[in-house]
């Protein structure tokens, strides 16, 4: 992987040891991933490729938790389930700033 992406990660990495982190976050870091002026299909595959990372690192994706001292209800997937499914709903919003509402990450 390149030093970018390197870097984006491990930012998203510590800030899902401190708070959970919510799609925007992750969306802008796949930006700098992807480019200056990339397609929004580029932005969405280094997105992708950013959560596998995270889930690499022990960060967990699902729900928001409602529970105190809980970020995040974890899906009950593989990686390879996360990842598609993650995919699948970023095709299913026009609008990337819809994509809060597909999943947030956490390691609480």
């Amino acid at each position: 992987m390149n030093e970018i992406y390197e870097s984006e990660l491990d930012y998203l990495v510590r800030y899902g040891d401190t708070s959970a982190v919510y799609f925007t976050i992750l969306w802008d870091a796949a930006e700098t991933v992807a480019g200056d002026g990339s397609p929004v299909s580029d932005v969405q595959e280094a997105v992708v490729g950013l959560v596998g990372g995270m889930l690499d690192r022990g960060i967990r994706v699902g729900d928001v938790s409602p529970r105190e001292g809980e970020e995040v209800i974890p899906w009950d997937l593989s990686r390879e389930e996360v990842l598609h499914r993650i995919e699948r709903e970023m095709q299913m919003h026009d609008d990337p700033s819809d994509y809060i509402n597909i999943c947030w990450f956490s390691t609480r």
